[in-house]
C-alpha cells in the first residue's frame, strides 16, 4: 500500500514488509534525479523523506550515487595536485588513504558511510593498525587518519555528494598530552656529544644543530651566502626536505616565521671558518668531479648532504658515544629547553626556533615554564632583600 502525499513531497510505498521512500529533484545541471531508500517502518521512511526534502529546499542535496569510498578517495587523491600542497603533506595523505583507509572502508558506499563506521575504523587502527602486525597505531597516527578522512569528505560535501561530513559526527581520537622535554639532552650531554664527534667530518653540522636549534631540513638547506661570519648570524631562506628516501626537494621555510635570522656564538664562527678551509681542500682533491654550488654542508665531492642521511648519521654517532638515544628533532628541543632554563625569554626562543607565535612555544615547552617562574620570583625576592 502506498501513502498519498502532497505533490512534490515524494512517496512512501510498502514493499515486502518494508517501506520504500522515494523523491525526485532537479540538480544544478537541470537534470531530474530520483532517489529512494528502504526503511523498516513508515515512521523512518517519513523522517528520511523530510530530511531529504529539507536538503532540496536549502540547496544542499547530496547524491553520491553508487560511488564507493574507495572510488571517491582515488579521485580525491588525483585532485590534490591542483592544491599546491607540500610534498610531505601529499605523501601523508596518500599513505593514509592507500595503506589504511581504502583497505578498511573502500567498499562502503560513500552515501552510506556513517560516524559509527568511522569510529570503529579508528578504534581498530588504534588496537591493531600497524602494517607490520605488531600492535596498534599511536594516538598521533590515528589522529592523522581522522584528519585525512575529514579533509577528503569535506570536499565531497562541497561537491554536493554528501549533505554532511560524517567525520564531524564521530568522536575524535584522544591524543594524550606529550612532554617533549622528557627526552632531551642537558647542556652537559650536548657538550659530551660535541666532544665525541669533534673528529667527525661533519662536526660543524652537529655544532650548528646543537647551538642554533635549526630544523634538520633548514640545516641541509643552508648555503654560504646565508652565513655572515663577521656578524655571527645566519639567514634561514630555504629548506631541503626528503620523503621516504626520494629525491631531495628545495622549498621555502616551513612558515613565514621560519624565514628568520639566527645568531650563533663566537666559537661557531671559528668552526665555520675552519670548515670553509676544509671544504676548499675537498674541492681541490675532487678536481673535476666536484659538483658546483654554494651549499654549506657537502660531501667530499661537493654534493649537499641529504636530510635522511644526516638523521641516520646522527643516530649512529649518538649510539657510538653511548649517549641517551634522541633524534635531531629532540636535539632541537634540547636547545630550546636549555635556553628557557637559562632564563631566556620565551619570545626570544620563539623567534630563534621560527615558531609562528609565542603561544606555540609556550604550549610545546609548558613543562619548563613552572620552574622558570619559581626562579624568577626567587631572583625578585633577592633583589628586594627578602
Amino acid at each position: 500500500m502506498s501513502e498519498r502525499r502532497p505533490k512534490g513531497t515524494g512517496s512512501i510505498r510498502e514493499r515486502d514488509g518494508q517501506y520504500q521512500a522515494r523523491y525526485s529533484y532537479v540538480d544544478g545541471y537541470g537534470k531530474r534525479r530520483q532517489l529512494s531508500e528502504m526503511c523498516d517502518t513508515r515512521t523512518e521512511a517519513r523522517a528520511w523523506l523530510t530530511a531529504r526534502l529539507a536538503e532540496v529546499v536549502s540547496g544542499r542535496v547530496s547524491d553520491a550515487g553508487a560511488l564507493t569510498v574507495g572510488e571517491y578517495l582515488a579521485d580525491w587523491l588525483g585532485s590534490l595536485g591542483m592544491q599546491q600542497l607540500e610534498a610531505a603533506t601529499l605523501s601523508w595523505y596518500r599513505s593514509a588513504v592507500v595503506r589504511h583507509i581504502i583497505p578498511a572502508l573502500g567498499r562502503v558506499r560513500l552515501a552510506k558511510l556513517s560516524a559509527v563506521q568511522i569510529e570503529s575504523f579508528l578504534a581498530a587502527k588504534a588496537e591493531s593498525g600497524r602494517l607490520d602486525g605488531k600492535g596498534g597505531l599511536g594516538p598521533a597516527s590515528v589522529r592523522r587518519l581522522q584528519v585525512t578522512l575529514h579533509k577528503s569528505l569535506d570536499a565531497a560535501v562541497r561537491k554536493g555528494m554528501l549533505a554532511t561530513n560524517p567525520v564531524d559526527l564521530a568522536d575524535k581520537p584522544k591524543i594524550p598530552a606529550r612532554d617533549v622535554t622528557e627526552a632531551v639532552w642537558t647542556p652537559e650531554t650536548m657538550t659530551e656529544f660535541l666532544s665525541a664527534t669533534g673528529t667527525d667530518r661533519l662536526a660543524p653540522l652537529w655544532q650548528m644543530a646543537s647551538m642554533t636549534g635549526l630544523r634538520r631540513s633548514e640545516i641541509c638547506g643552508l648555503q654560504w651566502p646565508d652565513i655572515d661570519l663577521d656578524s655571527g648570524v645566519l639567514s634561514v631562506k630555504r629548506a631541503r626536505i626528503q620523503i621516504n628516501g626520494g629525491k631531495p626537494i628545495i622549498k621555502g621555510p616551513k612558515s613565514a616565521a621560519s624565514r628568520r635570522v639566527v645568531d650563533f656564538d663566537a666559537e661557531m664562527v671559528n668552526v665555520l671558518r675552519r670548515w670553509k678551509v676544509a671544504q676548499l681542500e675537498d674541492r681541490l682533491l675532487a678536481g673535476t668531479t666536484w659538483e658546483p654550488g654554494e651549499w654549506l654542508f657537502t660531501n667530499e665531492i661537493g654534493q649537499p648532504v641529504n636530510p635522511e642521511w644526516v638523521g641516520k648519521r646522527f643516530r649512529r654517532l649518538v649510539a657510538d658515544a653511548g649517549l641517551p638515544t634522541i633524534t635531531m628533532r629532540q636535539l632541537r628541543h634540547s636547545h630550546a629547553t636549555a635556553l628557557l632554563k637559562a632564563g631566556v625569554h620565551p619570545k626570544v626562543v620563539q623567534e630563534r626556533l621560527g615558531h609562528s607565535s609565542i603561544s606555540v612555544t609556550m604550549d610545546i615547552y609548558s613543562s619548563v615554564l613552572p620552574g622558570m617562574q619559581r626562579e624568577a620570583v626567587e631572583r625578585l625576592a633577592t633583589m628586594m632583600g627578602r
